[in-house]
Order: structure tokens, then C-alpha cells, then sequence
């Protein structure tokens, strides 16, 4: 990614919205049941330790991603076979959201059209964000900030009439262990695929300090996440999430405030915005892998068809919605465990044994 640079504060605005993507519709931790707000703040203490580990990665090799750290460390060929399981996480990650959004669609805004035609839209939408750089997407990520922010912090306060504290009633009742599982389930999705910034965050000249980059995105990212689901156990409980697929618009829509009404839309807003930013942000993961290990000059020239091909994968990798609930919600934490933790783990053990042995050395001298 050449002669591109955005700031930390706009770096940091990719990585919220990132964070909320879809998690803002399906929520996270819902495993927990009406624990669910508890797992989201386990998840992001969890997850903190691993965003230090992305930023300490990326703050060794400054000007590199993980693509180019891979066959630094891990040595040229290994270094491109990891990237390639790397590149399938981006991609495969992307498709997932896309089908979100495809199942979202054809359930609650276009359900008597073709599915086709309004994700081939956003699919074009998406190559042309491509096509302009990241340079781009994180001004408008910035510039409608704002808006999202500003809907998903009133939307709760119009929300109070309808919320019973009992809902949380009682802590802990479930257990540990599903608490524990709602824990994974959050920090997987959507903490652990911060992942994916690693592999974008090459010669973008403005972001110096990654470990503040990264934990400002976490915690307001998380917070926004955290609130969300509070709002929506309040108002739905957990015996109604756990039969709805779709908790925030259903939440919303009882929102009745004088003329305050039908108020879907807004969700609709927001949930159209991250879910851009997010798919963006893997297919400039994928198309910039793709360009280092392959050896490729620049990335742009193949965004288009691996955005097509992002497209009619998500066609077909589920048969229908409940099916796409239980991937995301059984396979998906432990699926996504290796890529977001395990590999990252080892290039980290590796970059600090092969650091200190070069002072060790340097000392010695």
C-alpha cells in the first residue's frame, strides 16, 4: 500500500467501526444469556493483552505488516505459507459479513427482491472504496463518525421506557462455564478479528503510536458493543434474543416516543456503515497479502476480482440464516482461535527471542 497515510485518529475511527460491524445487529457474548453484558467486559480485558501484542508486532517493524514480518521472521517460505492461512481468514471473515448483511437484507428491508441486486450494489460500492485507498476510507470513516456515534448513544437513552432491570435477573445463574463460553464467543468475534489490522497497517506514515491506536479503538469500540447489549438485554431479555437473529432492530422498533417511532432506520444507518468499513478492511487485507506473498507491485489491480469473488462465496457458504447462527455461534471462537491468537502468539515469542538475542550479542561486543 504505497504512498498512502492516514492519522491515529482516523486509524483509530476504522478500528471502532470495525469492532462494531455486525456485532452491533447480531450482538456478542450471547451465549452468556443474560450474562452476555459480563462476558463483553471479560472479553475486552482479554482482549487488551492482545491488542498489546499486535501493537508491540507492528511497533518492532515500523513501515511493516504482518505479511512482510511473516518472512522476516518466520523465513520466506514458511513466512508465505502462514500468510496464506492469513489471507483466507481476511477473506473468509469478509464473506461472513457480507452474508450478514445479504440475510439481513433479504429478512428485514428487501425481503420481496432478489438478494442479488442490492449486494451486487454495495459489492460495487465496496470496489470503488477499493479503488480510491485507504487513505480515503479513513477520512470518511472520520467524517461519519459522528453520525454513528451520535445514533448509537441516544438510541439507548429513547430506549429506557421499554428496559426492566429484572431482564439481568439472576448473575451468574447459568454458571461459569457458560459464562465462559459467551467470553470466548465475544473476544472471538468481534475483538480477536482486530487481527486483520496487522495485515493493513504497512507504510501508512501518520500512525506512529499503534499501542494507543489500538486501545483507544478497543475501549470505545467496546464500550459502544457493551451498551448495545445492555440495551438490548434490558428491553428484550435473554429468552427473546435467544430466539431472534436480528436483536437491535427488533429492540429499537419498540421504541414509542410521541411521534418517535419506527425507528429501524437508524439502525439500518449504522449497521450499512460498519459493516463497509469492515469488509473494506479485509479485502485490503486480502488484496495486500495477496500482492506481498505474491510479489505484486500494488494491490489495487486485483480488488475487483476478489471482491466478486468475496461476493459469490457469500452465495453459497451457508444454506440459510439458522445455519449461519450456528457457525457464528458454536464453530466460529474456536475456528478463528489460531488465527487471531495462536499465530500472532508465536511471530510475537519469535520477534522478542530473536530482539533480545541481537542486544544479548550487540552487549557482548
Amino acid at each position: 500500500m504505497k504512498n498512502e497515510s492516514i492519522s491515529e485518529r482516523q486509524a483509530t475511527t476504522l478500528i471502532i467501526f470495525f469492532i462494531l460491524g455486525s456485532s452491533l445487529l447480531l450482538g456478542s457474548g450471547n451465549e452468556a444469556k443474560q450474562d452476555a453484558w459480563v462476558a463483553i467486559i471479560i472479553a475486552i480485558s482479554w482482549s487488551i493483552i492482545l491488542l498489546l501484542m499486535f501493537s508491540r508486532i507492528l511497533s518492532l517493524y515500523p513501515g511493516k505488516d504482518l505479511f512482510d514480518i511473516l518472512q522476516i521472521v518466520m523465513g520466506k517460505y514458511l513466512g508465505k505459507i502462514i500468510g496464506i492461512l492469513m489471507i483466507w481468514f481476511a477473506f473468509h471473515d469478509g464473506t461472513l459479513v457480507l452474508k450478514n448483511l445479504s440475510e439481513f437484507t433479504n429478512t428485514l428491508v428487501f425481503p420481496d427482491t432478489p438478494v442479488v441486486i442490492p449486494m451486487l450494489s454495495f459489492t460495487i460500492l465496496l470496489i470503488w472504496s477499493l479503488k480510491a485507498g485507504i487513505e480515503v476510507l479513513g477520512r470518511w470513516a472520520e467524517l461519519f463518525s459522528f453520525i454513528v456515534f451520535s445514533i448509537v448513544l441516544i438510541v439507548p437513552v429513547l430506549s429506557i421506557p421499554q428496559m426492566d432491570i429484572n431482564r439481568l435477573k439472576p448473575i451468574l445463574n447459568n454458571g461459569i462455564p457458560t459464562l465462559l463460553k459467551g467470553t470466548l464467543s465475544s473476544f472471538s468475534f468481534p475483538f480477536g478479528e482486530t487481527v486483520i489490522f496487522t495485515m493493513v497497517f504497512s507504510n501508512i506514515s501518520k500512525v506512529k503510536n499503534y499501542k494507543k491506536t489500538f486501545m483507544a479503538g478497543l475501549f470505545i469500540g467496546g464500550g459502544l458493543v457493551l451498551l448495545t447489549s445492555l440495551r438490548n438485554l434490558l428491553v428484550l431479555g435473554s429468552e427473546t434474543i435467544s430466539r431472534l437473529y436480528f436483536h437491535s432492530s427488533m429492540s429499537v422498533s419498540l421504541i414509542r416516543l410521541g411521534m418517535l417511532q419506527r425507528l429501524e432506520s437508524t439502525v439500518i444507518i449504522v449497521f450499512l456503515a460498519c459493516v463497509f468499513i469492515k469488509i473494506s478492511i479485509c479485502i485490503f487485507a486480502v488484496c495486500n497479502g495477496v500482492s506481498k506473498v505474491f510479489g505484486f507491485h500494488d494491490y489495487k489491480f486485483i480488488s475487483t476480482p476478489v471482491a466478486l469473488l468475496m461476493l459469490c462465496f457469500s452465495f453459497f457458504i451457508y444454506k440459510n440464516i439458522m445455519e449461519m447462527s450456528l457457525f457464528a455461534s458454536i464453530i466460529f471462537p474456536y475456528y478463528s482461535f489460531p488465527f487471531e491468537v495462536i499465530i500472532p502468539l508465536i511471530i510475537f515469542i519469535v520477534t522478542e527471542i530473536r530482539i533480545r538475542s541481537r542486544s544479548s550479542a550487540t552487549t557482548t561486543k
